[in-house]
């Protein structure tokens, strides 16, 4: 901190002394008792105002009837005790100004960095709910593929119930025609002997069973055709199942992917949630530690005005004084007074005695 300059009371004192050893205190007596410091302008204005003063003690000390010695002496002490507790103060007022700049800049990085976690923390929480609402068309799309799935699943156990049905049938129309030709070839053999009685009724219903088993043939046609439409979309539905199960396993992949990211995204904002906690507790710590540093500037303000409160009092004191010193001047000139009077009757009684001798 720079050396402030000469004080008042420097040059008071210096002169003080150049006075007691019966020298004139000039400007360039007092930078040499000084240590040779001081400008002329400095000097030579306190200079000014101490001769001023001394003028003022002169007159106080001869108009109160008081020792000069003591005029300037509690004069110099006031002017001591205000100049030491004006330059304390100013000192305190640069420190605290000081400090309350750095507590404000410091005050100013941690908003700006609180608005920056702030900003961050919105933006996560964005992320986060995307995340959330991804997760949850993704969930609902796995939930309808699911379902899908299992409709198709019946479907298939639908159509695989169809299909042994429809085989069961082709085997039971085998079975009757197997059944019809060996009744023909019964009937053939027995009938031989009929043949020419019965070969009218016979053609006849030859004819009927021609016609029978053409239809029962037709049947198996239009079964097997069945039995192969079937078949193909038995194979369409194992394709359909097996693009489903290859859906749904991207499906439960990217819903992995989704809850890894979403997990990895709250942990990060539970970390930067106890960074701006951190940053608001050294907030909080600074905001006390200035109040703490603004206490002594307070007090000090304080003990300033009990300072100028006791300065009153001893002005109130001192008029106090000046008027019991009036008082004893009243006083003194009453009984020089008195004793003139007094001086004149003993005077006044000499001169009888002197005339009665």
């Amino acid at each position: 901190m720079a050396r402030p300059g000469v004080t008042y009371l420097e040059v008071s004192n210096a002169a003080q002394q150049l006075v007691a050893a019966r020298k004139t205190p000039t400007i360039e007596a007092i930078r040499i008792a000084l240590g040779g410091t001081g400008s002329n302008s400095t000097l030579g204005a306190h200079l000014r105002v101490w001769k001023a003063n001394q003028n003022q003690t002169q007159q106080v000390a001869t108009k109160e009837n008081l020792p000069e010695e003591l005029v300037a002496t509690m004069k110099g002490l006031w002017s001591w005790v205000i100049d030491q507790s004006e330059e304390k103060i100013l000192t305190i007022k640069q420190e605290t100004q000081q400090d309350l700049a750095k507590l404000n800049q410091e005050n100013q990085t941690l908003q700006q960095e609180s608005g920056h976690w702030q900003q961050q923390y919105q933006q996560i929480k964005q992320e986060r709910d995307g995340l959330v609402h991804e997760k949850m068309i993704i969930e609902q799309l796995l939930a309808d593929a699911k379902i899908e799935k299992a409709t198709l699943a019946e479907k298939y156990i639908g159509l695989e119930q169809q299909a042994r049905e429809k085989q069961a049938h082709i085997d039971e129309m085998q079975r009757q025609n197997q059944q019809i030709q060996a009744n023909l070839e019964h009937y053939r053999a027995s009938a031989l002997e009929q043949r020419t009685a019965d070969q009218q009724r016979y053609e006849q219903q030859q004819r009927q069973l021609e016609q029978t088993i053409q239809q029962i043939n037709q049947e198996l046609i239009e079964t097997k055709r069945e039995n192969m439409v079937l078949q193909q979309q038995n194979k369409q539905v194992y394709f359909e199942r097996d693009s489903l199960e290859t859906q749904l396993d991207k499906l439960e992949a990217q819903h992995e992917s989704v809850t890894a990211r979403l997990t990895k995204t709250l942990n990060e904002l539970s970390k930067k949630e106890e960074a701006q906690k951190h940053w608001q507790d050294q907030y909080n710590i600074l905001r006390t530690k200035f109040d703490e540093q603004n206490k002594p500037f307070t007090e000090l303000q304080t003990q300033h005005a009990l300072l100028l409160q006791q300065s009153e009092i001893t002005k109130v004191e001192l008029k106090e004084i000046r008027q019991q010193n009036k008082t004893l001047a009243n006083e003194k000139w009453e009984l020089g007074q008195e004793k003139a009077k007094l001086y004149g009757q003993l005077k006044q009684i000499e001169s009888a005695n002197l005339a009665n001798v």
